[in-house]
């Protein structure tokens, strides 16, 4: 008894840190977040790790959630002369062994047409195709940005 009741909590205490991985098949996803929105904001933005396990170049290409009328991929660039931009990417690749990360300042998904405001310990389902692995749903806990 001891034993399930502290797995159940090393469950709990995990997945409160947003560390938790889901997979779709040889694709892991973990730490998926989205950034607070401000009050009448109707975009947001959301981010995660993607680790390729499998022997075989893939790709985020799609994107989807219940908290937006629509989501895309998008990247941050930085121009030599310090001005950013930010635009719609058709994928995101994933190389065969290896990772990569959306974060601030680099590939993201944008939430574009939020149905409500994003609230930091809010959660949000976000699910991801990938040309190889398929879709991969996954949940993002909202954080202060």
């Amino acid at each position: 008894m001891f034993r399930r009741s502290f797995a159940a909590l090393v469950i709990v205490v995990i997945a409160g840190t947003g560390l938790v991985a889901c997979s779709g098949g040889d694709m892991k996803i973990t730490d998926a977040w989205a950034r607070t929105s401000m009050g009448m904001d109707r975009a947001g933005a959301a981010y995660l790790a993607m680790s390729n396990g499998s022997g075989k170049d893939d790709a985020l290409i799609g994107v989807s959630s219940p908290a937006a009328a629509t989501a895309e991929l998008h990247e941050t660039t930085t121009a030599a002369d310090g001005t950013t931009a930010m635009s719609p990417v058709a994928e995101i690749p994933v190389p065969a062994g290896g990772s990569v990360t959306l974060e601030p300042g680099g590939y993201h998904i944008m939430l574009i047409g939020l149905v409500e405001p994003l609230v930091a310990g809010q959660k949000i389902d976000i699910t991801l195709t990938f040309r190889q692995a398929g879709e991969v749903k996954v949940t993002a806990e909202v954080r202060e940005s």
